[in-house]
Parts: C-alpha cells; structure tokens; sequence
C-alpha cells in the first residue's frame, strides 16, 4: 500500500511562528519594531554546511555560499546580528525556528528526508505575516487566489501565481508584498512580469518586495524597476555595514583624493553603496507605510453624495 503523504494543517506555519515569537521574547527581550528583523532571523534562517559534511556551516544569506567570498560575507553578517543578541545567547541557538520544527512534524509522521526552498518561502510569508499583524496592526491575507481580489475577478482562470501577502482585504486590496530570501538573477524577470500584470489591471496597486538576500547587485536591479515601488530588507543596517566601502577607515571620514581615484574599484563600489542606501527601506519603514496606507482612508473626507458605510460591519 503507499505511504500516506505528509500534510500539514493549514494554519500550522502561523502558529508555528507565533509559539517561536513568544519564546524568544523570553531570550532576546520584547519584540519592537527596531528589532523585529532579529525575530524573521531567528523564525526563518538557517546554518548551511558547505562544504557538505566538513563541519562547516555558514548562515544562509544568499546562494553565493560555493565561494570564499560568499563566506566571509555571511560570517560578516553573523558576527553582526550576534551583537544584537543578549549576552549567553547564541544565533546559531535560536536560529532556524520554522526548520525545527517542520523536521519534528516530518518525523512525527514517519518522514525524514526534506528540502528548505518551500519550508523558507513558506516560513517567510508566514513571519512577516504575524509580524505586520502584531507590530501594524493589520494582518495580511496570505496567497490568496488572485480572482477573489478586487479588479482581478476575471484574472486567467489557471494563472500560476499567487500574491504572497496582500493589504488590507479582498475588497481593499491596495498593497501587494512579495517575500523573497534570496534573489536569483536568471529569476528576475518572472518577479517583474507578476508586478506588470498586476499593474496593468490595477494601475493604483502598491507592488513591494521584502528581500533578505545580500548581493548587491541583484538589490541594485530590482531597486532600479519602475515596476516595483519599494523594496524592503529585513537587516538593512547589517547589509550596509556588511558592504560598506573602505572597511579600514572610519564610518564616514573619507579622503577627498581617495574618492576622486576613478581608478580604485571601491570608489564604483561607494556610489553603488549610496545608491542603495538611498533605495532600500528597513523593516520599520514597512510597519509605517502600512500605518499610513490605512490612515489615509480615515483621514479623507467623506463623499457627502455616497452612502456612509459602517466600516467595522464590513471588515473582512
């Protein structure tokens, strides 16, 4: 007879997240919105052994793990967020959360092998998700099928995707995030055609992206879409930090001459650095831009010629 598939409830990665949140407050203090890029580390990410079986594990911050220079930037990147932890806490204790105890859920039922790429998008979603709701005040609905959002009710019938979170209600629907860890260039392209279709029927639709991935110039491209309307990083200060540009000189005293080196590749690497500085929004930034979204349809004046509706009768 076959073996009975592995299925979880459907709420299981939400309350997942909600039991890990609420025990790591008891080990890395309340959950704030200046820290709550700590709490999506701790849920979402996970030590990779590369090379497999050496004893060796690096944090996953992107797909650039094979090189030495993929390395250094993800233990640059540990040691960064190990600061941010109480003293006799370590990330490599209270990382990978979801991975946990998806593993336990597995062998519970008699499963053993797995892979990480649906358990991260899942885990992501599902973070962020809990992390609006508790710090925003509003709760995203999570993938939903395209054709039950306003001005997509006749959308193709076996359209593939699914919006990872959208803001606030199947009615309202004004915000669309698309959660990504990490960012594959050969991939890019299939993230901007969804926002231009969903632009294209809703000329008004908010499209952002929250990213954790750490390279540089993939942020750049997607940053630099016309199609994308924000793109928010989960630990922006630690990628900053991470590529910041002449590493031995102080945060911001640089040479005049340095600078005006054409020549010197980290002179290119300075603009770029600015140049993403400028673009790329924290977490925090994203808790006050759904804040404000939904301020601005309290705060507008009511038609004096349309029928008043009770808004509280009619949330979703």
């Amino acid at each position: 007879m076959p073996l009975k598939a592995f299925a979880l409830r459907g709420s299981w990665y939400r309350e997942t997240i909600e039991s890990s949140i609420d025990g790591l407050e008891k080990l890395v203090g309340q959950l704030t919105e200046d820290n709550a890029w700590l709490f999506l580390y701790c849920c979402v990410a996970w030590f990779e052994e590369i090379p497999r079986r050496s004893g060796n594990f690096y944090l996953h911050i992107n797909d650039r793990l094979k090189s030495q220079a993929g390395r250094t930037l993800a233990k640059r990147v540990e040691q960064a967020i190990q600061k941010s932890l109480p003293a006799g806490v370590t990330l490599r204790d209270v990382v990978d959360q979801v991975g946990r105890a998806y593993d336990r859920e597995r062998k519970d039922q008699g499963f053993e092998e797995w892979q990480r790429n649906n358990v991260t998008g899942n885990a992501f979603e599902a973070a962020l998700q809990v992390l609006i709701a508790r710090l925003a005040g509003q709760i995203p609905s999570r993938t939903p099928r395209l054709n039950t959002l306003a001005g997509f009710e006749l959308a193709p019938q076996g359209y593939h995707s699914r919006p990872d979170l959208v803001m606030f209600s199947a009615r309202d629907f004004r915000l669309l995030i698309s959660t990504k860890w990490t960012l594959r260039k050969e991939r890019l392209g299939t993230y901007l055609h969804e926002a231009y279709f969903y632009k294209k029927r809703r000329p008004d639709l908010q499209v952002a992206f929250v990213v954790a991935e750490f390279n540089l110039n993939i942020l750049e491209w997607l940053c630099d879409d016309p199609l994308v309307d924000r793109v928010y990083h989960i630990s922006r200060g630690e990628l900053l930090a991470a590529h910041r540009p002449f590493q031995d000189y102080g945060e911001s005293t640089y040479p005049v001459s340095l600078l005006l080196d054409v020549n010197d590749k980290r002179v290119r690497g300075y603009g770029r650095w600015l140049k993403i500085q400028s673009k790329l929004f924290d977490l925090s930034q994203l808790f006050e831009d759904i804040r404000t979204l939904r301020r601005l349809d309290r705060d507008s004046p009511v038609d004096p010629d349309g029928e008043e509706v009770d808004e509280e009768a009619n949330s979703d």
